[in-house]
């Protein structure tokens, strides 16, 4: 997997930051984790993700994901 299909593939690709931060104050209002709109450095478009330290997994792992909890043990 290169840097492009770990960044973007995947993600929602929202118009403007407006409306990256509109979906990211949804998802938190609906009991979500606390996500940020940022502006992607591959295809320039706006995407939402976790705030730092607020991930709930990690993208490594030979399997899949690695929930933090899995991980701490």
């Amino acid at each position: 997997m290169n840097d492009f299909e770990v960044s973007c593939l995947g993600k929602t690709a929202f118009p403007s930051r407006r409306a990256g931060r509109r979906r990211a104050r949804q998802i938190r209002g609906e009991g979500g984790p606390d996500m940020r709109a940022y502006r992607c450095d591959w295809c320039l478009a706006v995407h939402i993700g976790h705030r730092p330290g607020h991930a709930t997994y990690l993208r490594t792992g030979p399997h899949g994901p690695i929930h933090l909890t899995e991980y701490a043990q």
